[in-house]
């Protein structure tokens, strides 16, 4: 039995209240609240949409629609199974338990793979130290810094005097003079 959605209802509450079945559920929540110290009504256990006074709460539970449907099911027997619906057991010698395999580790493959990591979650310190290494793992190039060095102690220009510096990767950031 379907009820239609764009019947209308009223509200066990409020009787003055009437609304489409398909916003009772949500009108109900309301009105619970509103009136929860004037009316005290029971749920129904077949339908939580029902809502009885405790007078009337043992008439309903009895002839309530939707027991019907809840005693159908709990009463009606099992599906049999027939020779259209068995199938004969597949028999493999694969078995994947007995397999002696590492767990997956995802924080390893990250490592070793290429895929940039954000430094998520920590101090300025560790996320310093983190994007070098990162620029290490995926550039196999060194720091900013270790290459600032390297090329004062040439005698290069140094980022003071180089007002453009070039980012050939992810993570470089310039370096600040204090």
């Amino acid at each position: 039995m379907e009820t239609d959605p764009n019947e209308m209802v009223y509200c066990p509450y409020n009787k003055a209240h009437k609304m489409l079945r398909k916003k009772l559920q949500q009108h109900i929540l309301k009105c619970r609240e509103i009136y929860k110290d004037e009316i005290e009504l029971l749920v129904c256990p077949f339908n939580k949409s029902h809502l009885i006074p405790e007078p009337e709460f043992l008439a309903h539970t009895r002839s309530c629609i939707d027991r019907k449907i809840i005693a159908h099911y709990q009463h009606s027997a099992p599906a049999e199974l027939t020779e259209d619906t068995r199938h004969e057991k597949i028999e493999t010698e694969e078995n994947w338990d007995d397999d002696d395999v590492p767990d997956y580790n995802p924080q390893l493959y990250v490592a070793t793979a290429n895929v940039v990591r954000e430094p998520n979650g920590m101090f300025p310190s560790q996320r310093k130290a983190f994007i070098k290494e990162e620029r290490k793992r995926l550039l196999g190039e060194d720091s900013d810094d270790d290459a600032n060095e390297k090329t004062q102690s040439r005698g290069g220009p140094s980022k003071a005097t180089c007002p453009t510096s070039q980012r050939s990767a992810p993570y470089k950031l310039p370096n600040r003079q204090r």
